[in-house]
């Protein structure tokens, strides 16, 4: 009877401190599924996992960076590239909204079915003919389907405005802090398990978000306005425009080269030109010379480049006097994944050996992904 008794207090007590430990816990401040977690590692590329519990460190309604990403099904990686960024870049509630733009062939309209899935709430397929370039094709989307320009007469802000694509969406750009350019010519992102782990250790830590893009965003300042994985110093320096990534002012600068008086935007870097060497002088080396002639700088993740000044009233010496995502071309070597995150990846016969490192990555995580689906 005494051990009965006493058996008997000592399971109340137990339940007691255990209700009293989860109503404790219950009052702590709650942080569901954050943008790298510890098992974002091994779920990289679990994509919908990735979907199903996508949401952000906080409850962000409005978000502050738009992302344009110029899909073009024109060699053999393209699609594998569009797949690979959305499942292990696109989230729900990242603070970003994502606006794919997918370059038809002979006007023929492109099975969205087919294509990978796309968060709801900020992420958005849009078709267009592919009769521009990227930045042409930019600009048309900024013409139709955009608000917020500040370079257009107060008239004709919402007058050429087209309602009728499938997400009826009107964007704002007023609305955005930040503009990521890029397109279906490169892989990525890529990053080391060891980043992965400290971005989520910073995250607990700190409680602020740490997306896959924070490290180029947070490279820009009063100073710098123009960010990319890569920088070019061939015809003359400019960051390489396969991922451009600028901020509200240099975005507005580019967008005022773009705007008519009559508030279209066709014209300047955003214009459609029949000629890709057209292209390459307005377009691609323009957004970089705009940047540089209103004083301000411009930078890059390559690690050669991490000591230069690209400013336009400095003697550049970029030491690096070939396409640097070609093989062999920075100081005998090739570009390292993790060390500009997103590499070209579209066939050619120069730009191998990044490629092919990018893809051994892709597998081992893909491989590590599959055994941790086999321990659940």
């Amino acid at each position: 009877m005494e051990f009965n008794k006493h058996n008997t207090i000592s399971s109340v007590i137990i339940f007691f401190t255990t209700l009293i430990f989860l109503l404790f816990l219950s009052k702590l401040p709650r942080y569901k599924q954050w943008s790298f977690d510890h098992q974002y590692i091994l779920n990289l590329f679990d994509s919908s996992k990735q979907l199903q519990n996508a949401t952000s460190l906080s409850s962000i309604n409005t978000s502050e960076i738009l992302l344009i990403y110029v899909y073009a099904n024109v060699h053999v990686h393209a699609y594998g590239n569009l797949k690979y960024f959305i499942e292990t870049a696109v989230r729900e509630n990242d603070g970003v909204d994502y606006v794919f733009i997918l370059q038809q062939t002979e006007n023929k309209p492109i099975d969205e079915t087919k294509l990978p899935r796309l968060p709801q709430k900020n992420a958005f397929y849009f078709q267009h003919e592919n009769k521009c370039f990227d930045y042409g094709t930019m600009g048309w989307f900024f013409d139709q389907f955009t608000i917020g320009n500040p370079w257009q007469p107060s008239t004709s802000i919402t007058e050429h405005v087209n309602r009728s694509n499938n997400s009826n969406a009107v964007f704002n750009l007023k609305q955005y802090k930040y503009f990521i350019f890029m397109n279906s010519s490169i892989r990525g992102p890529f990053f080391p398990p060891y980043f992965l782990k400290f971005a989520s250790d910073y995250q607990m830590e700190y409680h602020k978000p740490f997306y896959w893009y924070t490290i180029f965003i947070r490279r820009l300042n009063d100073k710098v306005k123009l960010v990319g994985g890569t920088i070019s110093c061939i015809p003359v320096p400019h960051v390489q425009s396969y991922l451009l990534v600028t901020d509200s002012i240099g975005f507005s600068i580019l967008l005022k080269s773009s705007t008519a008086n009559t508030g279209r935007i066709y014209a300047g870097v955003f214009g459609c030109y029949p000629s890709k060497s057209d292209t390459t002088t307005i377009s691609e080396l323009g957004i970089s010379k705009l940047i540089l002639d209103s004083g301000y700088m411009m930078s890059s993740l390559m690690s050669k480049h991490q000591m230069i000044n690209f400013s336009k009233n400095v003697t550049y010496n970029c030491q690096v006097y070939a396409n640097p995502y070609s093989d062999k071309s920075v100081d005998g070597s090739s570009l390292e994944p993790y060390d500009v995150v997103f590499v070209k990846f579209n066939a050619k016969k120069t730009t191998t050996d990044a490629q092919d490192r990018a893809m051994l990555y892709q597998r081992w995580m893909e491989e590590t992904t599959a055994k941790n689906r086999t321990l659940r």
